[in-house]
């Protein structure tokens, strides 16, 4: 019995040791390197921005999680069916005002409607 166990072990630790080891998530684009000691609370633009957005938006209207794609925090809103009105104006209006803080650290930011199972113009929002 115990020799079973011991060859299931050290058969185990062959395919454990032939795993990579885990990577940091310093080399993902947009996440500049953040020093803990310079900085213990860094600034997260997909969590400013889902809550940015969370308390906006109007009932039955939801996000999907916020994406980084040429140079834009990028986040798709879904409208209800049951809605009318112009989607590209709605996202206009959800945009931050100027005097927010997320324009310290938030360039520009793309609303993309998906209404009526489809998408509308995105609106861009700049500092």
């Amino acid at each position: 019995m115990r020799l079973t166990l011991v060859a299931a072990l050290v058969g185990a630790g062959g395919a454990i040791a032939q795993q990579s080891p885990m990577q940091s998530l310093e080399g993902l684009p947009a996440r500049p390197p953040v020093n803990p000691d310079v900085d213990p609370y860094p600034f997260d633009p997909f969590l400013s921005l889902r809550s940015y957005l969370r308390q906006r938006l109007p009932a039955g209207w939801w996000t999907r999680d916020p994406s980084y794609e040429a140079g834009a925090f990028v986040v798709v809103v879904h409208i209800p069916e049951s809605w009318r009105g112009n989607p590209t104006s709605a996202m206009l209006r959800l945009c931050p005002e100027p005097s927010s803080t997320l324009w310290e650290r938030i360039q520009v930011v793309e609303l993309r409607p998906f209404y009526h199972q489809a998408p509308w113009p995105a609106a861009t929002c700049r500092r």
